[in-house]
This record gives structure tokens, C-alpha cells and sequence, in this order.
């Protein structure tokens, strides 16, 4: 987790030219739901791993979480040279992946890890 919020982090310290002269020219909203769907799955992962917390906890804390971290970046954004900051469609985008990330990595959860799947015709 600590490797997606650097990630996160390093790519909104970049000004405006250095974005473009590293090719990150796509359609930003694109990019803010697509980093931040990948944390909601990392995030929901981590916390399913390290927490016995019910189901509806841990989705809920997530997506709180990488709300609160996507109105931070949005924030940060505001002070680095040739970026604009505190964009609230960014942010909904933020949200939306992170809503979107976590919901992924529980019905993938749900499908391939339940305890109480039947066996398979084969065991």
C-alpha cells in the first residue's frame, strides 16, 4: 500500500512539463479512476489480510480512506508548479475508482476465496 500512495504521491509532485514529457497526456479523469481503482484493490487486500473486521467495515473504511487520500492529492496538487489543484471532478474520479477497486477486489474475494464454496467435481 505504502508503494501505490508513494507512486501516487511522486507522480502529483511532477510539474505540468514534466507530465508531458514523460508521455501522461491521456484523459486525466481516466488516470485518477484507474490509480485509484488499483489502490482500492491493494488497499481492501491489505486490509482483508491484516484485520478480521465484518465485510462492510473494511469496504467502507477503504473507500473513506482513499477519498480522504485522493482530497489530500488534490490539495497537494495546488502547490506544484504547472498543476491545477482541488479539482473536484479529479476527485470524484478518485472516489469513484477507489468505490470501483474495492467492490472489484470483494466480488473476486467472494467468488474464488469463500470458506464455505462447494468442492470442485475434481477434489
Amino acid at each position: 500500500m505504502a508503494l501505490w500512495a508513494g507512486t501516487i504521491t511522486y507522480f502529483s509532485s511532477l510539474t505540468g512539463p514534466e507530465i508531458q514529457q514523460i508521455g501522461l497526456t491521456y484523459w486525466d479523469k481516466a488516470q485518477h479512476f484507474s490509480a485509484f481503482a488499483a489502490g482500492g484493490v491493494v488497499l481492501a487486500l491489505a486490509l482483508r489480510w491484516s484485520v478480521t473486521w465484518p465485510w462492510k467495515r473494511l469496504v467502507l473504511f477503504a473507500v473513506v480512506a482513499l477519498m480522504i487520500f485522493g482530497a489530500i492529492d488534490e490539495i497537494h496538487q495546488l502547490f506544484t508548479p504547472n498543476r491545477s489543484g482541488a479539482d473536484p471532478l479529479d476527485w470524484l474520479a478518485d472516489c469513484f475508482g477507489a468505490l470501483v477497486g474495492v467492490a472489484l477486489f470483494v466480488v473476486i474475494y467472494a467468488r474464488f476465496f469463500r470458506a464455505d464454496r462447494p468442492a470442485s467435481a475434481g477434489a
